[in-house]
């Protein structure tokens, strides 16, 4: 599979040539969040990895929400297996991760390795053919610390069965408990079934390893996968799927978005999708995977990789739309906490959050909501606000999912008449002619 990417061009595209992100900004975000995505790409081009250019993008992004029930394999689609015991365990990472921790399909794997004074354990692994994901702790000598003033990540190196593997992006959010870490691999290609992985930490800031780590991998089996290569077009523009798996942790789809080069450098904004099943379900939107662009045949194809929710049982077909999301300055809707329920916050002109239900408890408020219309990361992105204040109260937990919907849980004692919710407010058109159906065989 050979998918050069323009990572900067498209940075470019969608956030302008004059945007900054700096060290001081990261520590603010994550200081305020408990899990902000850190896109590092790996992909093969002549780029090297380029966080800071991945960075913003992702925390506009930030974490979205959870799925119940484990995936069956593929080769017998009408039998579904018994589903596991879910894990008792705090969750933490978006839908797909959530629903990997509730069917305890994390490998255990505690090592730890020491250098330089810095210890760092990998505590466990789960690969499903869409993503690997590690959880890890790193542990730094008091002398280490001196003058850190912002969080430090560290720089991984990947070997498949002794050889190096690049074709990848990466992100980076926190894992529920103190110290840990969740690491997410997001890969662009086939790895195997079976294979022995290495993993060498090659420095923590300015502290050189390498710490290196090998253990085997056994991946979960996929529910489907298919390289459709189909298409529809409109005029000069064209959408492609190329590759489609629904795995344990995600529905991943690899996009192709094909129009004149002159229109794509016209467009103020980025393409975002929308999947429903045969009966018309949203299969809402998690995260993404390094995008990235160029010249193809006197056009510009620009590929997405996309991760969706997993589904409980496969459908029959998907229906893919594309949206363009317009840049420009963010704008947020505003409500009272305190009045009758449900309280619905507009987003766009094709849906927002509805809070269903606030439920508050000793130190805490519980809120519970879905998203509707368009289902896109935004759609999870619930703020709380003292009145008076423009300082969001802390988050105590992920995105969480349950039947009947999500949970946001914060951490205040603030009655309910002095708190304000909010959401982020967008700009999408949708792409008309554009719609494309997939046979699920």
């Amino acid at each position: 599979m050979n998918r050069k990417k323009s990572l900067k061009q498209a940075f470019i595209n969608k956030y302008g040539e004059d945007l900054h992100f700096s060290d001081e900004d990261m520590q603010l975000v994550l200081n305020k969040v408990h899990s902000k995505k850190v896109e590092q790409p790996k992909r093969k081009f002549n780029m090297g990895p380029v966080l800071m250019l991945i960075l913003a993008p992702l925390i506009m992004m930030i974490l979205i929400l959870s799925s119940d029930h484990l995936l069956t394999d593929s080769k017998d689609a009408s039998k579904e297996s018994e589903p596991a015991a879910e894990s008792d365990r705090d969750l933490f990472g978006d839908a797909g991760i959530q629903t990997i921790i509730k069917n305890d399909l994390f490998t255990e794997i505690n090592q730890t390795v020491e250098k330089n004074g810095v210890a760092f354990t990998i505590h466990e692994v789960m690969y499903d053919g869409t993503r690997l994901a590690l959880v890890y702790s790193m542990d730094k000598e008091e002398s280490n610390q001196e003058g850190s003033t912002h969080p430090e990540f560290p720089f991984f190196k990947l070997s498949i069965d002794g050889e190096p593997f690049i074709d990848y992006s990466e992100s980076t959010s926190y894992a529920g408990e103190k110290n840990k870490l969740l690491q997410e691999f997001h890969t662009y290609t086939d790895m195997p079934d079976q294979f022995q992985l290495s993993i060498d930490i090659l420095r923590l800031g300015e502290i050189e390893g390498p710490w290196s780590f090998q253990f085997p991998i056994e991946k979960i089996k996929e529910k489907y996968h298919a390289s459709p290569g189909k298409s529809t077009a409109n005029g000069d523009t064209s959408l492609t799927l190329n590759e489609l798996s629904f795995s344990a942790s995600a529905t991943n789809l690899s996009i192709d978005m094909s129009e004149p080069i002159e229109e794509q450098r016209k467009r103020a904004g980025t393409y975002i999708f929308e999947v429903r099943d045969n009966k018309g379900n949203s299969i809402a939107h998690m995260t993404s995977g390094a995008t990235g662009g160029g010249d193809r045949d006197g056009k510009f194809v620009e590929n997405f990789n996309e991760y969706f929710e997993p589904v409980d049982k496969l459908p029959k077909s998907i229906t893919i739309t594309p949206y363009l999301e317009k840049r420009e300055e963010m704008n947020y809707v505003t409500m009272p906490l305190n009045q009758e329920l449900p309280i619905y916050l507009e987003q766009d002109q094709f849906g927002g959050i509805m809070i269903k239900e606030v439920e508050q408890k000793q130190g805490e408020i519980w809120i519970y909501y879905e998203g509707e219309g368009v289902s896109e990361s935004f759609r999870s992105w619930v703020v709380l606000e003292e009145k008076g204040s423009k300082a969001p109260i802390e988050r105590i937990n992920n995105y969480e999912k349950t039947a009947e919907g999500y949970i946001a849980k914060f951490k205040t004692s603030i009655p309910l008449e002095s708190l304000i919710v909010s959401t982020a407010k967008r700009n999408i058109t949708k792409l008309e002619g554009l719609e494309l159906n997939v046979d699920i065989k």
